[in-house]
């Protein structure tokens, strides 16, 4: 009787609702490009800096967009990794 307990704990897990987790060094990255953005806007040298933030934190512009999309199907995700942005952003600010 007791060996089944740890499969019903395993089953118990997987039937609950999981909390986003947020990966940080992206939304890092995220937050990168935000600053970059409003810096720079659309001028060669902004290109080039949203470049250089992709790329120093391993991201290709199609790997970037194809997670943003995969953050973005669940609504509650999206939420979350942007409160996660804000205060990355808020923390970067008073540095």
């Amino acid at each position: 009787m007791l060996r089944f307990i740890p499969c019903v704990i395993f089953l118990a897990l997987l039937s609950c609702d999981k909390k986003a987790i947020i990966d940080r060094e992206f939304a890092f990255a995220y937050a990168e490009l935000v600053v970059a953005q409003h810096e720079f806007e659309e001028t060669e040298n902004g290109k080039a800096a949203r470049f250089q933030i992709l790329k120093h934190h391993g991201l290709t512009l199609e790997t970037f967009e194809q997670k943003i999309r995969q953050i973005k199907d669940e609504p509650a995700n999206w939420m979350e990794f942007q409160k996660t942005v804000v205060d990355i952003l808020d923390s970067m600010r008073t540095q």
